[in-house]
């Protein structure tokens, strides 16, 4: 289908995925974005896979009456926990886009010693996926991987560069400091916004990985295969918030260097 007009639906738990959004954006400037970030039951770090299974189904539900052409799951801890499922939730074929599998990627392009770091929330760590694939990969790779529960709901409050970041973070990169990693993987999509906190924090030379980089390329591409690309033309993205929508449009105007006026959304069962 040529020129196909149809938005691209992003969703996170907040804030994180305006990361994949961003670079979407920069990758794909004349697609349109439905983004949808679910700020009052973040951190998704903490929940469980069934949990984690209700609450993706409301937001793709929410996307899909939207009308949108693909779907990107920005968030670090679905793409680990339960994308199987949530692959289930879509029709066959309908393109679905994670996080995981173009963390990997650039982790693997990027490492020249093969000792690789990864960061995440509790829950992705926990899950041992990018470890897994990591050493699928490279059998001999030295995988450190470490959670940081405390950074999403620091990006949340737009607290990214301050004194109580920088102090966050040397305390939660210390297990890096002397193991001679040369690539750090940063497994969820807030996390790139902590970076300036995060490079002080790490010994010189250390190659930082935001997969939102490879994820965009990865999705132009496949848009561009299926010939569904947009032709230019002027409509606004759209962004929905569960709660928070200040706090949101702020963060997202930092980010995206674009005013944003997201709108308030109740799914039900707000908890």
């Amino acid at each position: 289908m040529a020129n196909d007009n149809r938005p691209i639906g992003i969703f996170d738990s907040g804030v994180g995925g305006l990361t994949v959004a961003k670079q979407i954006i920069a990758t794909m400037p004349n697609e349109q974005i439905i983004y949808f970030g679910d700020s009052l039951r973040m951190p998704y770090g903490e929940r469980d896979a069934d949990d984690l299974e209700q609450l993706s189904r409301r937001i793709i539900n929410f996307l899909m009456s939207k009308n949108i052409k693909a779907l990107v799951v920005a968030c670090g801890s679905i793409s680990s926990k339960i994308f199987d499922r949530v692959r289930l939730q879509v029709p066959q074929g309908f393109p679905v886009f994670e996080m995981v599998t173009p963390a990997i990627t650039a982790t693997l392009a990027a490492t020249k010693n093969q000792k690789i770091g990864v960061l995440a929330t509790a829950g992705t760590i926990n899950s041992g996926t990018h470890e897994r694939l990591i050493k699928q990969a490279l059998p001999n790779a030295e995988v450190t991987a470490v959670a940081a529960p405390l950074f999403a709901p620091l990006v949340e409050e737009g607290w990214v560069d301050n004194d109580v970041a920088d102090m966050t973070a040397k305390i939660y990169l210390k297990p890096f400091s002397n193991i001679g990693i040369d690539t750090l993987l940063l497994a969820c999509t807030h996390f790139p916004l902590m970076n300036t906190a995060i490079a002080k924090a790490l010994p010189k030379g250390i190659t930082i990985i935001d997969p939102a980089v490879q994820l965009a390329n990865d999705i132009c591409c496949q848009i561009k295969e299926r010939a569904a690309d947009c032709r230019p033309y002027d409509v606004a993205n759209e962004f929905y918030v569960t709660a928070k929508r200040e706090k949101f449009d702020q963060i997202a105007h930092l980010v995206l260097n674009q005013f944003i006026n997201s709108q308030f959304v109740i799914l039900g069962d707000e908890r």
